[in-house]
Order: structure tokens, then sequence, then C-alpha cells
């Protein structure tokens, strides 16, 4: 490091001599002189040297920090594939046990038909049976079933006793179709946990790659950013997205419900009055959460300047792709319900800092919408919201430069990708 002190007394001095000089020291001024500008040309050098080296050094640093970035990118999407591939294993073992229960049910009911039909047939068989050949439909038959089949086909069965039997046989068809759908269900769940197997290992090795990076730069005091969202966020708001939904479905069913039965007691009070059909109609709700025209299926969340919009980025922060539009406003600036649904999830998600997510269904389709950086919060997971209802206020939490909203819209459940669209769509075609 140059010695400031030792540069500003040699300075000094060098003055004093040029402002101080008679023809006694002349002859050694000259050189005194060359001495002072060798000086400042060598305090010169150093100080470029120390400027080089800082600079060498901050672009390092930016370039660590860049290397940080795409490792979490990557591992982000690899993560988010584990959570993803784990929650459709659970889906897949849930359809498995709702098939072998299907599959319980109609063996049953199979079983009290079958007994049934042999007593019609013992009946039949007493009852003026003698045209038919018993013994060659018995023992021609390869089972019980193909034995119904082919009395059916012969028309040997009475009139009264035709539904019992094809009752049968449709119970008979389910059986068959469920037992087919559990042997492609568990074949299913085997490649899917082949596949699952294969990133798990993949997210592992990526995660001691990154573990060695991080203790390396730590090593060297190198500060850096992470904006890694972990696995067990990522399964956790899998299946508070899964809650979401079903209660999101339930409560617009609920809200029909109640829609129905208002519009109905209106009808009959104005009926019971002996009013006219015409003079007004019946009250009516629109289904809840119901899409409006195109192009406006949400509103905006926020007012403010747009920043950032959706599509690729430069990948500087940790992304290339950015899957939201950012809206810049003072902190506090509200933040409104996109549509109407349930809360999935209202809190501290790392990098996102305080964030709401909002699951929706519309007209059948799922939706979800994420609102990022929130100074304040004023809802709660579970909790249905109207659209246009305040959720919270603007800020700048977690990995952000500045108070804005980002706010994402997902075609589907919430998948999280830093390196492509994922799920996400553009917000500004839909306001």
């Amino acid at each position: 490091m140059v010695n400031l002190k030792k540069l500003a007394a040699t300075v000094t001095l060098g003055t004093l001599l040029i402002s101080g000089t008679t023809p006694g020291f002349a002859a050694s001024l000259t050189d005194k002189q060359k001495k002072v500008q060798q000086q400042q040309q060598q305090n010169s050098s150093e100080q470029s040297k120390a400027n080089a080296s800082i600079q060498s050094r901050e672009q390092a640093i930016s370039k660590e920090q860049q290397e940080i970035n795409k490792l979490d990118a990557e591992l982000q999407d690899v993560i988010n594939d584990v959570a993803q591939k784990k929650a459709e294993i659970r889906a897949t073992q849930e359809k498995i046990k709702e098939l072998e229960a299907q599959i319980k049910k109609y063996e049953a009911k199979m079983k009290a038909q079958e007994e049934l039909m042999k007593e019609r047939m013992a009946t039949m068989q007493k009852n003026g049976g003698s045209s038919v050949n018993w013994a060659e439909f018995i023992f021609g038959s390869k089972d019980f079933g193909d034995l119904i089949t082919r009395m059916i086909t012969a028309g040997t069965i009475q009139e009264n006793d035709q539904q019992i039997f094809e009752e049968y046989e449709a119970t008979k068809e389910k059986l068959a179709k469920a037992q087919a759908d559990l042997k492609a269900e568990r074949d299913s769940l085997v490649k899917q946990k082949e596949e699952l197997e294969k990133r798990q290992k993949e997210l592992d090795q990526k995660m001691k790659e990154r573990a060695a990076k991080i203790k390396k730069l730590e090593a060297e005091k190198v500060k850096f950013e992470s904006k890694l969202m972990s696995l067990q966020e990522m399964e956790d708001t899998l299946k508070a997205q899964e809650q979401a939904i079903q209660s999101e479905i339930e409560a617009q069913r609920r809200a029909e419900e109640e829609a129905r039965r208002a519009a109905a007691a209106t009808a009959a009070a104005k009926k019971q009055q002996g009013s006219s059909s015409n003079s007004g109609s019946s009250a009516s709700t629109a289904p809840v959460a119901s899409a409006p025209a195109s192009g406006g299926m949400f509103q905006r969340p926020a007012s403010g300047r747009l920043t950032q919009g959706w599509g690729p980025a430069s990948g500087a922060n940790g992304y290339s792709f950015h899957n939201a539009l950012d809206i810049a406003g003072p902190v506090g600036t509200p933040i409104y319900a996109a549509q109407t649904g349930t809360v999935l999830r209202a809190g501290w998600s790392g990098a996102y800092g305080n964030q709401v997510m909002i699951a929706h269904v519309i007209n059948g389709q799922v939706w979800t919408t994420v609102y990022a950086h929130m100074n304040s919060i004023s809802v709660s997971a579970g909790q249905r919201v109207s659209q246009g209802q305040n959720i919270g206020g603007m800020g700048s939490t977690g990995n952000s430069t500045g108070s804005h909203l980002h706010f994402e819209i997902h075609r589907g459940g919430y998948s999280y990708s830093s390196s492509s669209a994922g799920s996400t769509v553009n917000p500004a075609l839909f306001f």
C-alpha cells in the first residue's frame, strides 16, 4: 500500500527546494528535482497497480457471483423437478389406493350378483328349462362369466331376469377396466420412482458442488448472494397448493349453492306475493371467480411503473428468464388480489421476501398468482380473498434492489424455473 504521508513529505520537500534556489545549490538542484520526479512517477505507478488490482478483484468477485447465479439457476430447476416428481408420485399412490378400493367393491358386488344368478339359473332349470342343453352350457363354458355371456347370446334368460345378468356384465367390465387402470398406474409409479431417483442423485451431486464452491468463497472472504429455494420449501408449496385448490373448489360450490337457494327463495316469495313474471327478474349470482371478458381475466395488482417485463433476462441476477412483471412504487403502495381465490402461502419465502400465493379456479382451470418482495401482508394461508381485495403493501424484502412488486401468473399450479417460462404466462396479456 502506498505511504501517503511519505509521498506528501516528498512532494513538499521538492516544492521548497524549487522555490528556494540559490547559485550555491544550482548544481545539486537538478539532481534533486529528478529524484522528486522519479519518486512521483514511482508512486503513480504503485497507485496504478493498486487500482488495477482492486478493479481485477472486483471483476473476479463479479465472475464468482455469476458462477453462483448460474449454479443456483441449474440447481433450482432440479429442485423444482424433484419436488414435482414427488408430488406426482403422491398423486399416483392416491390413485392406486382409490383403484384398489374400487376393485374390492366390484369384486364384492360381483360375488353377490353371482349368488343371485345361481339361484335364478337353478330356478330356471326346474321351471321348464328342459329345452336347454344345460350340460353343454355349463361344461362348455370357460368360467362363470363365460356361462353368463353364452346364456345372454343364446337368449335363454327370461326377460324379467335379463336386468340382473346385464348388471353383472356391467360390473364385470368395470372391474376389468379398474384392474387395467391399476396395472397402468403401478407401471407408471415404477417409472416415476426411477426418474425421481435419477434426479435425486443429480440434485445431491449439484448440492455437493455448490457447498464446495460456497466453502471456497467463504474462505476467500468473498461476498455473494444466493436466491436458491430449498426442496422442502418447494414441497411445502406444492402440498399447500393442493389443499388451497380443493378449498377453492369447495368454496365455489358452496357459493353457487347459496346463490341458487337465494334465487329460488326470491322467486318463491315473488310467486307467493302474486307478482307477475314481468315485474322483475329473480336474483341471480354468477359463479364465483368466473372469467371476465377475454384479455381481462386478472386485474392489475398494483399501481406504479413497469420496470421489468416477462421474458428472457441477462442472467446477472441469477435467472435467465424473468417469469413476472415488476411494478415499482413507494413502500406501502397497496397490493390487490388479481382474482378471487384461496391463499395458499403468506409469509417469508427466502429470495422472494414477504410473499403471497393465491390459487384460483376459473371455469375449471387452475391458476396461481404470486406477489413477492412485499413490505407487509394482510392475509393468511387458507383465507379466501375476492378480486380487488387488499392483500398487503409493496416493499423491497428478500433479494430486491428497490421497492417493487414481483407479480407472476401460472397456468395451473406453481412451478419455479429460473431458466425458462415454466408454467408462467405473460401477465400483461391478462389484464
